[in-house]
């Protein structure tokens, strides 16, 4: 993921809600959320060329999403990045101890930011930054490429807008999709310095990404009731941003 704007513990109904934006290379390629065989009992979408994932969630409570983080230059890693989201559904471990796993092995993946989460509690982990390892508080939250309490200005953008729908109760598929639909691209004055140059900087600043090589390939939102219910909508896009899959699916976490 590229842009995640989530909420913990911050709706009288609702522990957890995520609507999150993937950005890659459109010729990198994907399966569709979906239920996994290996390891069993997680839902998402799955990279094709190295076999992780971006977001994903379990019948037991637990989530984990990953964004980048921009570091031109950065070494080529040992891991995939996605893995860090891939292996914690292959353990029988809660979000605390594979949140202090990810802290200690961070500098074997590339620059990442990491949510964890399970039933009681969501961590964020990161190998880049001043925060690296940090139990998050009830909230209304948004990571993207930068380190965590960045302001840039998609973060920003839908930090204060997932935090309005929460306020107003509106909180259907559509319109958490219509918030991470937003193609502006955000004033020079306000964009991050991450070291790309202002106009590509500039071309990164919107939450939803359109260019023929590379963009938004799927926008996510995920919300889990204090019950346990969870609703999981994925929609995926081409290069001229057209619809190529909607799956949508529900559980009740054992």
């Amino acid at each position: 993921m590229c842009l995640i704007a989530f909420a913990w513990q911050a709706h009288p109904r609702l522990d957890l809600i995520v609507a999150a934006n993937r950005d890659e290379f459109h010729a990198r390629p994907t399966e569709p959320a979906h239920w996994w065989h290996e390891p069993a009992e997680a839902f998402g979408g799955r990279d094709l060329k190295a076999d992780g994932a971006w977001c994903a969630a379990d019948r037991h409570g637990r989530f984990a999403a990953v964004t980048n983080v921009r570091e031109p230059g950065a070494p080529e890693p040992v891991h995939s990045r996605g893995l860090l989201v891939r292996d914690y559904f292959a353990v029988e471990i809660d979000a605390e101890d594979w949140a202090r796993r990810m802290h200690a092995d961070g500098a074997a993946y590339g620059p990442f930011n990491l949510l964890v989460g399970d039933r009681t509690s969501l961590w964020f982990v990161s190998n880049r930054g001043p925060v690296r390892h940090l139990c998050l508080r009830p909230g209304v939250h948004a990571i993207s490429n930068g380190s965590w309490g960045d302001h840039w200005p998609k973060t920003q953008a839908a930090q204060s807008r997932l935090r309005a729908r929460i306020e107003s109760d509106d909180l259907e598929p559509d319109s958490l999709f219509r918030l991470l639909s937003d193609t502006d691209n955000a004033p020079m004055a306000a964009l991050p310095d991450t070291g790309i140059g202002a106009e590509r900087e500039r071309f990164l600043s919107p939450l939803f990404i359109r260019s023929a090589q590379y963009g938004t390939r799927a926008s996510t939102v995920l919300k889990r009731s204090k019950n346990g219910a969870t609703v999981f909508h994925e929609r995926g896009f081409d290069a001229d941003a057209r619809p190529t899959h909607a799956v949508d699916e529900h559980w009740t976490c054992l």
